[in-house]
């Protein structure tokens, strides 16, 4: 999809609040915590962070996402953001600087190899104790059948991929979506959630 093209004929794609699972961990952490988001999109993640007190930073390649962002931020007076536009798998995440990071419906953009390789520089660079939000896709999904060398993900795998985290939340299931920006039929998605939090050393 045509990111940049869709972004700029709508400011609110995904909406304006943010994810459900960010909104079950953000007050676990003190304010002044950094935070990343990877697939930032448009920001309803990292305004909402950064309106919480949150130092943020917010990463998508549409360069209109980070416009809008930045322009969101401006009118809501929101100096804790840094927003980069650029290719997540070329982002570099500095080594326990983040207590939570965010990677929202991105990974089964990438090819699996550049997915898993995302996961776990995520995984080492996070800071002890932070949390990590995935949202992503199953190989239950109907366009896996055309994508199966992209970032969707077989039953319980993240779940292995994650095994020495604290699991708080795991949930694989089918939903229905009604049609979005991009692709306005109805049509169903095989998607997991999962939230983890990385133990002390």
């Amino acid at each position: 999809m045509d990111y940049n093209k869709i972004y700029k004929s709508n400011s609110k794609v995904w909406g304006s609040e943010p994810n459900k699972l960010l909104a079950m961990v953000w007050q676990k952490l003190e304010p002044g915590s950094e935070f990343l988001d990877l697939g930032c999109g448009q920001g309803r993640d990292s305004l909402f962070m950064a309106s919480k007190g949150f130092k943020v930073t917010a990463v998508d390649e549409s360069a209109e996402g980070i416009k809008n962002l930045q322009e969101k931020a401006g009118d809501q007076k929101l100096e804790n953001i840094k927003a980069v536009c650029g290719k997540i798998i070329d982002f570099k995440i500095e080594n326990k600087k983040y207590s939570i990071i965010n990677a929202f419906n991105i990974l089964q953009l990438f090819t699996k190899t550049d997915a898993l390789r995302v996961l776990e520089e995520i995984k080492e660079k996070l800071n002890p104790e932070g949390f990590i939000i995935i949202a992503g896709f199953t190989t239950n999904d109907p366009a896996y059948s055309n994508k199966i060398n992209y970032g969707y993900f077989e039953p319980d795998e993240l779940k292995k991929i994650f095994n020495r985290f604290k699991i708080i939340f795991y949930k694989e299931l089918k939903v229905d979506d009604p049609g979005h920006a991009g692709y306005t039929e109805p049509h169903q998605h095989g998607v997991v959630r999962l939230i983890v939090q990385k133990l002390k050393a």
